[in-house]
């Protein structure tokens, strides 16, 4: 049995199962404001901060451009799982050759799923 549903009825459902399921994927996506406050009351005005855990949980590494190029320290190589930017910079992955700009605002809470699994140093800005 088929049932009979004007145009302008099935446009509103398709509207309406559109809205939501943006709406979900916005909250899915959306940080958390608990998690964001944690990173911002941990990194300087100036800095970039690296954690090994997502979340911005346990203790930053913090960089500034005044450090100039600098390799990760070893429990952070290729293990950034977050981070949160005060201050531009230049991710950099030596194998093969690739660079990330980092622009101030930028941040991930689970970087382990991109490029953090890569990081091995940070530079200045312009090193990008």
């Amino acid at each position: 049995m088929f049932h009979k549903i004007t145009v302008s009825a099935a446009a509103a459902l398709i509207t309406l199962s559109c809205v939501s399921a943006g709406a979900s994927a916005q909250a899915a996506a959306a940080p958390s404001s608990e998690a964001l406050r944690r990173a911002a009351d941990q990194c300087a005005a100036g800095e970039i901060c690296f954690w090994r855990d997502r979340d911005y949980r346990g203790t930053p590494w913090r960089w500034m451009p005044s450090n100039g190029y600098r390799d990760m320290p070893g429990y952070l190589h290729d293990h950034v799982y977050s981070f949160y930017a005060n201050v531009r910079g230049c991710f950099v992955d030596y194998d093969p050759r690739e660079f990330r700009k980092v622009n101030i605002g930028d941040y991930a809470m689970a970087y382990d799923t991109s490029f953090g699994s890569r990081i091995d140093a940070v530079a200045v800005h312009s090193a990008c």
